[in-house]
């Protein structure tokens, strides 16, 4: 079973709120985790598939078939994230007002 990951968003993020230039291995593992919250926050129930995600793990060195669920937790406003075919996992913190952060995107349109 894979470790919990424990994401500050933030981190990855410039002073303009955009992903820091950061070398190819962590900018790809910083757009996994904007697309997590991209799609734990979308605000319609019947997500559009171009905002599902696929997990990035590699089990055997093989590329897993899953693809992530998510929810909110209302009382620490973390994103929980999942992979139910390999177990991977985690939490992102610090993710409310991001540029991923959809909730409420019907009013800005």
């Amino acid at each position: 079973m894979p470790g919990t990951w424990t994401t500050d968003l933030t981190h990855f993020l410039d002073e303009d709120g955009n992903l820091a230039f950061i070398p190819g291995p962590a900018f790809r593992l910083a757009e996994y985790f904007t697309a997590i919250v991209a799609l734990a926050s979308h605000p319609d129930p019947d997500i559009p598939s171009s905002f599902r995600v696929r997990c990035r793990r590699r089990p055997g060195r093989r590329p897993c078939q899953g693809m992530i669920d998510c929810d909110l937790d209302f009382e620490t406003e973390a994103i929980g994230w999942w992979c139910p075919v390999c177990g991977d996992n985690g939490y992102i913190y610090n993710w409310q007002g991001s540029l991923w952060d959809l909730r409420g995107m019907e009013e800005r349109q």
